[in-house]
């Protein structure tokens, strides 16, 4: 009965424990070190084609993963919303969109190291973030609704396919040159960066839709001349070409590849350029 007695005084210590951002601080740490470990003997595997590394390097990144949504989830029941309104948070966030993004892919189709750029970018934005302040600052009423929330879900989900489409992008120039056994083929990775593109344009599509919404609600205006706003409706006009140009012959394969870069840093503007070195209504510091 004792034992039964203080299971919720032991519940409640514990949740404390993991709502403190130390105990975050740690798991965080071990998702980047597992992100590394996968990594690592993916490209172990790419040299010694031994399956046991394929095998270990898949477990350990659905390890880090795991870790990393286990502090996305605490982050979030700490705040009491989604914790993406500064730097840090959409670093954490992005990142983890990416690692999404890749397991997806991976599930899917089995590309293994093929997604490595996505893997290589996720490192990047978390190891950055890592020394930053990660605590979390309050929320100001216009972004207290939903429709902010699923705003920012679809905006760095669609991001995180487009920094796909990139990798398949380079990749397919990279496999048109060296036709190496390494990588899958021409079509697959044609057919995978236009899968890529057409999953982050309708969600980005909805960002759009569901920002705009929001945007009506909290300011009384469908859309603004802000740059964020201009720049956000240029990276959707510039996709939804990609979409179209799929179907044009000479757009197809390389033309197709190159676009896939191309758009790539038209989104890294528009997310990292705009937030950090001009003003907008969605500053990241």
């Amino acid at each position: 009965m004792l034992i039964f007695a203080a299971l919720p005084r032991f519940g409640s210590i514990l949740i404390k424990m993991m709502e403190s951002p130390a105990f975050q601080s740690v798991i965080l740490k071990f998702a980047f070190a597992g992100y590394i470990g996968a990594t690592g003997l993916y490209l172990a595997h790419a040299v010694g084609r031994k399956p046991l590394w394929l095998k270990a390097a898949f477990r350990i990144f659905l390890i880090a993963f795991g870790l990393q949504t286990l502090c996305l989830a605490l982050r979030w029941y700490s705040a009491g919303f989604l914790p993406v309104t500064n730097l840090f948070s959409t670093q954490f966030f992005f990142s983890w969109a990416l690692a999404l993004t890749y397991l997806y892919f991976e599930i899917r189709y089995r590309i293994h190291a093929t997604g490595l750029f996505v893997v290589f970018l996720t490192l990047l934005l978390l190891g950055s973030a890592l020394p930053r302040d990660p605590a979390l600052p309050p929320l100001i009423p216009s972004l207290d609704t939903p429709l902010f929330t699923w705003h920012i879900i679809f905006s760095f989900t669609g991001y995180a396919l487009f920094a796909m489409a990139f990798s398949l992008g380079v990749l397919y120039l990279v496999q048109k040159k060296l036709q190496s056994d390494l990588l899958p083929p021409l079509a697959t990775l044609r057919k995978l960066n236009e899968e890529a593109i057409f999953l982050g344009f309708c969600l980005f599509t909805l960002c759009l839709i569901l920002g705009s919404i929001w945007a009506h609600i909290a300011w009384g205006y469908y859309f603004s001349w802000n740059i964020k706003s201009v720049w956000s409706s240029i990276v959707w006009l510039f996709y939804a070409g990609m979409c179209h140009a799929k179907f044009i012959r000479r757009w197809q394969g390389t033309g197709y590849a190159w676009l896939s870069i191309a758009g790539f840093f038209v989104v890294l503007f528009t997310y990292l350029g705009i937030g950090l070195l001009m003003q907008s209504n969605h500053p990241l510091e």
